[in-house]
């Protein structure tokens, strides 16, 4: 590859040019002229031309040159790197300037688009909050005015509204719980407990929560591999949170009839977990922003369905605080699968 002369190469080159060109040029004259110059004077004049061209063009380049890509290296961020390159009179110093002005370039370009999605992101987050929030303060109040609106002698009337105001503020209730304990998880302020557990019986533990709701929607929970224990080594009551959201979830969203299976995969030292059901799925635009809180991928599906759009925000965080990992895959029309892995407990 071509290298990039220094200061110091450039002004040695050009100032050998000039005095060879002008000692040409008085030689010729001497010659023309017949002037009988001794030879010393030429290696003097030679000498002379080249000291001096040179320290002029290395001030040249320096002042009028360099100088501007010392300002250009402040700009990005690496004033010292530029020092050490002029310190040790880099071969690819102009080469070098090239390549960390394009890293920043991209590097900076990468940034402003992250800002930009952030941004985005945080007018959905606002959007959402005011809409989860708003929905159920203007419930429990229009219930509250009817109330003091109405015949007070009839106490079932009374009755009815302000359960269903209390509904909405439990609602209401839940959905700021969520939010702060998804803030606790973000700033690192959950403690967790962890401890050895089979993670097979707790499975089994949340199927029998929501037997009703697979006796309403006809879906039949299978775990696959029960016959054998799997230990895990985690906080058992956040683990909790993570099936019951995510099974909860495979029955609400999947069809009628349906199956959610559970798969176990060993890892060495951790169990892959897999929560699958066979409904409607999710397109694949939809999947990178599953996570995110608030998000929904079928709003119309969802607003049928009592959640706060936390869940798998709060299940992601648990996950993570356990330095483990989660991912979802999905295709139209065959379903929907969650994986995790847990650190596996071992005697």
């Amino acid at each position: 590859m071509r290298r990039t002369p220094s200061p110091n190469t450039i002004s040695i080159y050009s100032s050998l040019a000039v005095a060879f060109f002008s000692t040409a040029i008085f030689l010729c004259i001497s010659l023309i002229f017949r002037l009988h110059t001794p030879a010393k004077y030429y290696l003097i004049i030679v000498s002379i031309i080249l000291i001096v061209t040179f320290f002029l063009f290395r001030f040249i380049l320096v002042r009028f040159i360099y100088n501007k890509i010392k300002i250009i290296y402040k700009t990005i961020g690496k004033p010292l790197k530029f020092e050490n390159e002029i310190r040790t009179g880099s071969s690819n110093l102009i080469k070098t300037v090239e390549r960390d002005v394009a890293e920043w370039a991209i590097n900076k370009n990468k940034r402003i688009r992250e800002l930009q999605r952030m941004e985005q992101y945080r007018k959905e987050f606002v959007g959402n909050v005011s809409h989860e929030l708003k929905t159920p303060i203007f419930n429990a109040q229009g219930y509250i005015e009817s109330v003091l609106e109405s015949d007070l002698d009839d106490p079932e009337f009374i009755k009815k509204y302000l359960e269903k105001a209390n509904s909405n503020i439990e609602r209401l209730e839940t959905i700021v719980s969520d939010l702060l304990e998804i803030s606790k998880f973000e700033s690192g302020r959950i403690q967790l407990e962890k401890e050895a557990f089979d993670v097979v019986k707790l499975i089994k533990k949340v199927f029998f929560q929501y037997q009703h709701i697979t006796e309403q929607q006809h879906t039949k929970l299978t775990v696959h591999g029960d016959d054998n224990t799997y230990f895990v080594f985690a906080d058992k009551n956040r683990i909790t949170q993570v099936l019951e959201n995510l099974i909860s979830n495979s029955i609400k969203y999947g069809k009628e009839y349906g199956n959610t299976n559970i798969y176990f995969h060993d890892l060495d030292e951790q169990y892959l977990i897999e929560i699958s059901d066979d409904g409607p799925g999710i397109s694949a635009e939809h999947l990178p922003r599953l996570f995110e809180r608030f998000y929904r991928a079928d709003k119309s599906r969802n607003r049928k369905i009592n959640g706060t759009g936390l869940g798998l925000s709060i299940v992601k965080n648990i996950i993570e605080a356990h330095d483990q990992s989660i991912n979802v895959r999905s295709e139209l029309g065959k379903g929907t699968t969650f994986s995790f892995t847990l650190q596996k407990h071992i005697e």
